[in-house]
């Protein structure tokens, strides 16, 4: 076993160091009617696009959640400052559908940039780049270019559509209009309360002429609508391109929303957007440089570009921001915070991209005063995460659903995220400072939460785990092991760092029931029948908990649960089957279920996945997780341990040549030894 620090794994970029029939970087689509959106994200700002290249389906900001009292919060999704329209004299608007001919619309991964082209009407061909800014992350741009086809006259206009909120009190009133700035930067601008009242939103946009800016006319064709139109005739063969850029923020952010969202989009502007766009491009060439390449397999590789392209682009460094289970391109389950962040992305990102799993941390740390709150004021000592978090720590959970109440196992997802950072990147200092305040309140929680039953052991009641198919449940298997791995994490931190142990947490540990039925296999819950369960649950203990480590054992529950598992539950679970059966040497089976962990769930035509496969809501970044841990911490041999970052036993399918981890600053390479062999 070969010990190797996460900053001891440099890897080169390899992009372009295999031939490719296939392109891995870029993903096509010439089909309109089967249309799911590609998504577009910087951390702050997360694109939902349309197939017109012109405007945008929908628009998340980061940050900010919004909801009536008493209604479901949603992150906030309703301002959408780029909504260009066409229309060209004597033929009327342009109506995306049967005029439309020769589409094609490309997201180049490695630019994180929308590509759309296409004619309309055999009068115009029509080019759209667009853009949610990495080096401006309050920003978006789109760059437009017109081509005549015959003598026309078009009339180009940009309209921004806001909700009503005059019966909304609030200190913020709704505001919008159109500004000069001294060097004629023409801006449209918007301020408006969220639904709550209690803050704000607000965005402008500008347009960039590459020459001489057109006579722009500005008008307000509702109470709570605005537009800026201009004119361009053009020659047959004639081009005309035109640009604009979008900016996006709100109270949360910042507390000077109006004036910074002009100055979002002003910024540089004399620079034009193409400075932008090269901007954009070198930050992106830096996170890739963080990377997995696979040598033999161009569908699994470019579906790993589209995994990695979907974590980066739902996250920036030093905002102290997690990621939803879509990321930001949906505000599927209201985009809060769930346990998806800490066991199913955070895992890869800790190894792949450290920063970013040092945001998903400080995202927990900032709401901690609020979760102590939610500990006492449910009758417990410590620290107690929501089921699904805003900002501030709350309860986001709808109160019809039980699992705000029972499902609990997230506090020890985050207390293991919070000690598996220190193993990784060995930072005693962040572990005396941030760290070792959740992980002793995480375990001061569990061991408030179990109960000293007439067996003398300790249990712990009335609980949901992953399975969330079976409620209020008793000694679940998972939640058990999890808040067993809290308090000897607890103790190993207290220990290493000179404090003193609280005396309870050692007796927990020992003590604390995980059931096993009399056939031999881990029971999932006290009284469990075999019945079907949505994910898995009792196979988490051997990984990532390692609170399971003997093989035979290993493969008991891997041969009663892996059946029992809907197939038409979450892709996640599969996952952890892969990496089981990866570390036990099967690399047949490990393949098998790499491949079920994300392909079923696949949607054209970006490819990107969804939770299960029957549904449409992508790009769900948990299952991406999910899949790019069975390439680091399965094939790849990579386990977190009390050593750091170590190497064991990695295994390669027959299909693939090699598989490259590229991370920080080293780079970790498995070879297929057969494969090696066989070309000998």
């Amino acid at each position: 076993m070969k010990r190797i620090s996460l900053f001891a794994i440099y890897i080169t970029l390899q992009i372009n160091c295999f031939s490719t029939s296939l392109p891995v970087w870029s993903v096509t689509t010439t089909d309109t009617s089967n249309y799911n959106h590609c998504f577009l994200g910087n951390g702050i700002v997360g694109i939902r696009t349309h197939k017109s290249g012109l405007k945008t389906n929908e628009i998340y900001i980061n940050g900010l959640y919004d909801a009536v009292p008493g209604g479901y919060p949603t992150l906030t999704n309703y301002y959408k400052p780029m909504d260009i329209a066409l229309s060209i004299k004597g033929s009327g608007d342009l109506i995306f559908g049967k005029e439309v001919t020769n589409w094609e619309q490309t997201i180049n991964l490695k630019e994180a940039i929308l590509y759309t082209n296409y004619t309309y009407a055999n009068k115009i061909k029509i080019s759209c780049k667009m853009a949610a800014l990495r080096n401006n992350p309050q920003g978006a741009t789109n760059t437009i270019q017109i081509e005549a086809l015959e003598n026309l006259e078009l009339t180009i206009s940009n309209q921004i559509n806001l909700p009503d909120r005059s019966k909304v009190t609030t200190s913020y009133k709704t505001l919008m209009g159109y500004k000069k700035f001294q060097d004629k930067i023409p801006v449209m601008y918007s301020l408006l309360p969220n639904l709550s009242g209690e803050g704000c939103i607000s965005g402008a946009n500008a347009y960039h002429f590459p020459g001489t800016i057109p006579e722009l006319t500005y008008t307000t064709p509702t109470a709570n609508s605005q537009k800026i139109s201009f004119n361009i005739v053009l020659k047959k063969g004639e081009k005309y391109s035109f640009g604009l850029v979008a900016s996006f923020t709100h109270n949360g952010l910042t507390g000077d929303p109006f004036n910074d969202a002009l100055r979002a989009c002003a910024r540089e502007y004399h620079h034009g957007i193409d400075y932008f766009l090269q901007g954009h491009i070198s930050k992106w060439e830096e996170l890739w440089k963080n990377n997995i390449v696979i040598k033999g397999d161009e569908l699994a590789q470019r579906d790993i570009n589209v995994a990695l392209y979907s974590l980066y682009s739902s996250i920036i460094e030093g905002m102290d921001f997690s990621i939803p289970p879509c990321g930001l391109s949906s505000d599927a389950w209201g985009a809060h915070i769930f346990w998806d962040s800490e066991l199913w992305m955070y895992p890869a990102l800790l190894v792949m991209q450290p920063k970013f799993a040092e945001s998903m941390l400080k995202f927990r740390y900032n709401t901690r005063e609020q979760c102590r709150k939610r500990a006492l004021l449910n009758g417990y000592k410590g620290i107690m995460f929501p089921w699904e978090s805003d900002m501030e720590g709350n309860e986001l959970c709808t109160v019809n659903y039980k699992i705000d109440m029972n499902e609990h196992h997230v506090t020890a997802d985050v207390g293991i995220a919070f000690w598996n950072y220190y193993l990784v990147t060995r930072d005693k200092e962040w572990l005396k400072n941030t760290g070792y305040e959740i992980i002793r309140d995480v375990a001061d929680f569990w061991a408030s939460r179990t109960v000293k039953g007439k067996d003398g052991k300790f249990h712990i009641l009335t609980v949901i785990g992953p399975d969330e198919y079976h409620e209020d449940v008793d000694d679940n298997a998972f939640t058990n092991g999890a808040a067993k791995q809290c308090l000897l994490n607890a103790i190993k931190a207290a220990t290493l760092l000179g404090e003193k142990p609280n005396t309870t947490w050692q007796n927990v540990a020992d003590n604390i029931v995980i059931l096993k039925a009399p056939e031999g296999h881990t029971l999932q819950y006290q009284g469990y029948k075999g019945e079907v369960i949505k994910q898995a649950d009792v196979n988490l203990l051997s990984y990532p908990l390692n609170v399971i480590n003997e093989k035979s054992q290993i493969i008991k529950d891997l041969n009663y649960y892996e059946p029992k598992i809907d197939p038409l539950g979450p892709a996640m679970g599969y996952s952890v089957l892969s990496i089981l059966y990866s570390r036990l040497g099967n690399v047949d089976k490990g393949y098998e279920f790499f491949n079920k962990s994300y392909k079923d769930n696949l949607k054209t035509p970006f490819f990107f996945m969804s939770e299960i496969p029957n549904n449409t809501n992508t790009t769900f970044c948990t299952g991406y997780g999910g899949m790019l841990q069975t390439l680091i911490y399965g094939f790849g041999g990579l386990n977190i341990t009390d050593n750091g970052l170590v190497q064991q036993n990695q295994i390669l399918p027959t299909q693939w040549k090699s598989l490259t981890i590229n991370t920080a600053r080293k780079r970790y390479k498995v070879a297929n030894k057969e494969l090696s062999i066989k070309a000998k």
